[in-house]
């Protein structure tokens, strides 16, 4: 009996295919935050980059510093976006890129594949939010500056993963209550500015400055001499975190926008 091939083929396509429109909807378990240790990967692996829904993704909720063993309240959001449908893919990693604390999920989000201590990712019944709260605890001794990774997925409901929109991003380092944020390489004044602040290298003859908002938004990249006036008056009212380059050694430093 001549056997129809082609009929066989048709019903190993099916679920192929019924995958590819499912997509993700229940949540992308993998390792797609966009980190270093994600081999910088995210979700346009599987959902074709280019359109533009018009969100922008904001974490909040990221400490300045943490403790060891400490909970800490975040919020992932998608705000200002045209589309219904969403996800994303978070994690927290330190300066080596690996995994560091524990993450507790909360309404719409749930474990990566790793588990608890890997990151989370939607659910099903997350999509139709474009904000998550969950929770991570810091690790339980100091491990130095961590870093939140994340991608998000603005989808346009049809069904496939083309016509969707991901965007990464990252939070500024978080350092430990117990890292010295005193170092001999500069010198920074006053920590409460209306208009400037002064940077002094020191015996340094330049260096690289970049501040960042409590959002983890860069808002400066300055090149700095040996001596510098940095003008702050365009900044918001509020805590700014302080990170200056000298000869390829990073210190942070804060300051207050008043």
């Amino acid at each position: 009996m001549k056997k129809n091939y082609s009929f066989y083929s048709l019903l190993t396509a099916i679920p192929v295919a019924l995958f590819l429109i499912v997509g993700f909807t229940g949540g992308q378990g993998g390792s797609f935050s966009g980190s270093p240790g994600d081999s910088n990967g995210s979700c346009t692996s599987c959902h074709s980059p280019g359109a533009n829904h018009g969100g922008t993704p904001v974490l909040t909720g990221v400490p300045m510093d943490y403790t060891a063993g400490t909970s800490y309240n975040l919020t992932l959001s998608i705000n200002g976006s045209s589309v219904s449908k969403f996800g994303f893919n978070i994690t927290a990693e330190d300066q080596n890129n690996a995994k560091v604390g524990n993450w507790v999920a909360g309404t719409g989000s749930q474990s990566r594949n790793g588990g608890s201590g890997n990151g989370l990712t939607h659910t099903s019944a997350g999509t139709s939010s474009s904000s998550w709260n969950f929770t991570w605890v810091a690790p339980n001794s100091n491990v130095g500056p961590v870093t939140f990774y994340y991608a998000t997925n603005q989808a346009n409901g049809a069904g496939g993963n083309s016509g969707d929109q991901i965007i990464t991003g990252s939070s500024m380092s978080v350092l430990s209550n117990g890292t010295d944020l005193t170092i001999s390489s500069f010198n920074m004044f006053p920590t409460e500015a209306d208009d400037v602040i002064n940077i002094n290298l020191n015996q340094f003859d330049n260096g690289q400055v970049e501040i960042y908002n409590m959002n983890g938004s860069l808002v400066k990249n300055v090149s700095l001499q040996q001596e510098n006036e940095l003008y702050v008056a365009d900044l918001s009212a509020g805590i700014y975190i302080v990170n200056v380059s000298v000869n390829g050694t990073v210190t942070t430093e804060r300051f207050i926008k008043k």
